[in-house]
């Protein structure tokens, strides 16, 4: 059996632990391939040829109450993700719930059998035994009455959230999607847990008929910035089918899906990261600084080590670190193979320690100078920043 990490995705990068060996189904890979370079190497692991990027790097994990599969990046020797990179192309499969080797298809099974629990309960109810009905003694039954019916509600509210549409073949299984409002921050999340549901139900009926499949997402939207939009497409897709269309065609479910992503995608999203990650600049923070870089970096989807990314990282620090940089013993601008980002990263932190060793000894000079009543040297600090030498001390009648 498959066995499949845990984590929660947010808007912070996640470290993510990679697989070292092939056990994922065919139906979950698709187009993704293992590249067994040893076990325990840090680059061994599944991967992904896209348009964009041949061998990228991902990983299959379960995630915020699903399976994900999610794009990496390597920092610091170490692999991480987060919420924007989860990965829906058509490339990649999803986890079928009743695939044997699925983590939770045992309890996924008893789960479905909610009504039996039910059922153990009321029988379990029935055989419990009685004492004498005093206001000091209250029968077994009374006494315990609040847990039973805790216990019987939450079993119904779970065959409830199992069983949500019951068709000729069966109930729609596994988590619905939430409730989509119309927002379109939410847009991509809510269409990854829709498609994670219709290839659960792939073979029911209603999910099978594009009629019934639309018919049944439009009943997940609710609310002001939807309903218009809702009424106009259930109207449109009923004269469709009264104009003789079948509501086993195809081409209902596509074009349907296309004008949903029109109206609710928001597609300025890439091209907002990137611009921001052009306005990004140093601040007091070297680390956050790094973090809110690569973050950007990721959601634009521009690699961390293209020429331009460099640039843009050259600019984005202050002008006195970016030329202790280059100015540092190990940086040669003639080098065949140029410096990537990790490097710039670690010679950026490097000199930035310095920076500020040789800030804290300079206040105890002055401290020490003052106390003399000495009076320094100008001090030469070049470049913004601050990343400049000391220069020396002198005494005031010097």
């Amino acid at each position: 059996m498959a066995t499949t990490q845990t984590y929660t995705l947010s808007n912070e990068f996640t470290q993510i632990f990679r697989r070292q060996q092939d056990d994922l189904p065919e139906h979950i890979k698709v187009n993704i391939y293992f590249d067994d370079q040893g076990l325990g190497h840090p680059n061994t692991g599944y991967y992904l040829d896209t348009q964009r990027k041949q061998h990228a790097p991902i990983e299959f994990i379960e995630a915020n109450g699903t399976y994900h599969w999610v794009r990496l990046r390597q920092t610091n020797n170490q692999w991480e993700t987060n919420q924007r990179g989860i990965y829906t192309g058509p490339d990649v499969g999803w986890w079928i719930i009743s695939d044997p080797q699925h983590p939770n298809h045992i309890f996924y099974e008893q789960e479905a059998s909610v009504p039996l629990t039910i059922a153990a309960v009321t029988t379990a109810l029935q055989q419990l035994p009685t004492r004498p009905n005093t206001p000091d003694h209250p029968t077994a039954m009374e006494g315990q009455q609040e847990e039973i019916n805790v216990a019987t509600g939450q079993a119904q509210q779970d065959a409830q959230r199992i069983n949500v549409i019951n068709t000729s073949n069966g109930a729609l299984k596994g988590n619905p999607p939430f409730i989509f409002d119309g927002d379109r921050n939410k847009t991509t999340k809510f269409l990854l847990h829709w498609d994670l549901w219709h290839a659960v139900n792939k073979h029911n009926d209603t999910m099978k008929r594009p009629f019934s499949r639309i018919v049944t997402m439009l009943s997940y939207m609710d609310g002001t910035c939807v309903d218009a939009w809702k009424g106009e497409q259930l109207l449109k897709l009923h004269k469709e089918i009264d104009d003789g269309t079948p509501e086993t065609d195809k081409n209902l479910w596509d074009e349907y899906i296309e004008r949903f992503r029109n109206a609710f995608s928001n597609k300025n999203c890439r091209s907002e990261a990137y611009q921001e990650l052009c306005k990004l600049k140093q601040g007091d923070s070297l680390d956050d600084f790094f973090a809110k870089f690569k973050q950007l970096a990721f959601e634009a989807d521009v690699p961390l080590d293209d020429k331009g990314t460099i640039e843009t990282l050259k600019h984005a620090m202050t002008q006195g670190l970016t030329s202790a940089i280059i100015n540092s013993p190990t940086f040669d601008p003639t080098a065949k193979d140029p410096w990537t980002f990790k490097q710039w990263e670690e010679q950026a932190r490097k000199s930035h320690l310095k920076w500020k060793a040789a800030a804290k000894f300079t206040q105890r000079r002055q401290r020490l100078f003052q106390a003399f009543k000495l009076a320094p040297r100008q001090v030469n600090n070049s470049g913004r920043g601050g990343y400049g030498r000391n220069n020396n001390w002198r005494n005031k009648n010097d």
